[in-house]
């Protein structure tokens, strides 16, 4: 009966633990999860087993998904403090700057009114 309960806890957090995360983060552990999975097919056929090759390809999968960043938008307020806001909504006021981009691809300044 315990181990069903601790088997019942660790399936409860991998289940709703990356609901409380961003979707930038769920992203990540998703392509760990398909990479821990392709690599266990592949270690498990190949010969150095099934739990090295979860083991690389969830690491693999999930640096993969980490480098793959979606361009984000971003505003310049009048005290020069960057802030990310969302890419479609209201126009907010205020701003000195607009920009697009993420962290590989630098951000690339692009007027306003265009962007929101």
């Amino acid at each position: 009966m315990q181990r069903y309960l601790g088997a019942v806890a660790v399936a409860t957090v991998a289940l709703t633990g990356p609901t409380a995360a961003s979707e930038f983060e769920r992203n990540v552990f998703a392509g760990a999860v398909v990479g821990a999975g392709i690599g266990a097919l592949i270690g498990s056929a190949t010969g150095p087993g099934a739990a090295v090759g979860a083991a690389i390809g969830g690491a693999a999968g999930g640096a993969i998904v980490f480098l793959i960043r979606p361009d984000g938008c971003f505003i310049q307020n009048r005290r020069g403090e960057l802030w990310q806001v969302p890419c479609r909504g209201r126009t907010v006021r205020g701003v000195s700057a607009c920009f697009i981009g993420n962290e590989l691809s630098g951000l690339h300044q692009v007027s306003c009114p265009a962007r929101l």
